[in-house]
């Protein structure tokens, strides 16, 4: 939600004031690693007809999940 939100036109700022609306701290930073990693501008001669798709595993307090995130650029 965080790359959407940025992607969609929100500034690192607002993106990180909604996440923490929704319970999630996360730093302007994390956030900007987030973006730059889906790295989600198709480059010269690729279809922008993909999805980028993205794995992580997040640890919330002592339990630990995969969190998958798919993002039509």
């Amino acid at each position: 939600m965080g790359i959407q939100a940025h992607v969609a036109g929100l500034s690192l700022s607002n993106t990180v004031d909604l996440l923490d609306s929704l319970g999630v701290q996360r730093s302007r930073k994390a956030v900007h690693n987030w973006v730059h990693k889906a790295d989600l501008q198709p480059k010269d001669g690729r279809s922008p007809d993909h999805i980028a798709v993205d794995e992580t595993v997040i640890q919330l307090n002592d339990e630990k999940y995969w969190l998958y995130a798919a993002v039509v650029p």
